[in-house]
């Protein structure tokens, strides 16, 4: 039997199977936005605000936080989207607000995303890296310490006293990487809050008498991770 197929019939299959393939392939971006808060508003520098443990206040002059490996998680298949070089520098200005966007992701349906806060030892014990990891960006210390992980400044004033004492909150060292899943019900657009009271409580309440410079005490680092690891950043 002759095939009387027609190069018509031919070129609609090659269309059909092209469109097929291209939807298996479809990529998409998903946007991440993250709202800085302090006490359930949004932050604003200088502005002063309750101390988290007594009766005092404090302002914030500066926060710097790095946001890195992130996935996305399909359960049902078990495919991870992994971000490649996946470190960023949240960094806020005139805004409470930091964004960016993952890109060439899978276009498939998404349960969970994971991120952690803090570089992962290889890379924090190296300064020879690029984009948001380049030193300039004032947030590495040197090759056998490595990158401050969380950096927030301000000033404490106490209720008895009105003459502020400094605040410094530099945190790295690798150990205190810590790692975060969400479940999500969608990945066209991802919303974190990130609340800075939760930096000095819970589990570990933070007295600014006491501790008020955090540069290179692995103690009182470990302490600080342990509080941002709890209900520092969560999805909206």
């Amino acid at each position: 039997m002759k095939n009387f197929q027609t190069p018509l019939l031919t070129n609609l299959w090659l269309i059909t199977l092209i469109a097929i393939g291209a939807g298996c392939n479809s990529e998409t971006t998903v946007p991440l936005s993250f709202e800085i808060q302090v006490g359930g508003v949004p932050i604003e520098f200088g502005k002063s605000y309750p101390v988290p443990n007594d009766s005092g206040t404090y302002s914030i002059s500066d926060f710097k936080l790095y946001l890195t490996n992130f996935q996305l998680v399909n359960k049902e298949s078990g495919k991870n989207f992994i971000e490649e070089n996946s470190y960023h520098l949240l960094r806020i200005q005139d805004s409470s607000q930091y964004s960016f966007v993952l890109n060439n992701v899978p276009d498939i349906p998404y349960q969970q995303i994971k991120l952690s806060i803090g570089i992962e030892e290889k890379a924090n014990l190296s300064i020879d890296n690029f984009g948001d990891l380049d030193p300039t960006n004032q947030m590495a210390w040197n090759w056998d310490v490595g990158y401050k992980f969380i950096l927030v400044e301000g000033l404490y004033t106490s209720k008895n006293s009105q003459k502020p004492i400094p605040l410094i909150f530099h945190v790295g060292y690798s150990e205190n990487k810590k790692d975060f899943e969400f479940e999500i019900s969608s990945s066209d657009n991802i919303n974190f809050v990130i609340e800075v009271n939760e930096l000095f409580r819970n589990p570990n309440n933070i007295d600014f008498h006491k501790i008020s410079n955090v540069l290179f005490n692995k103690e009182h680092s470990s302490m600080l991770s342990d509080n941002y690891s709890r209900g520092f950043i969560q999805i909206r």
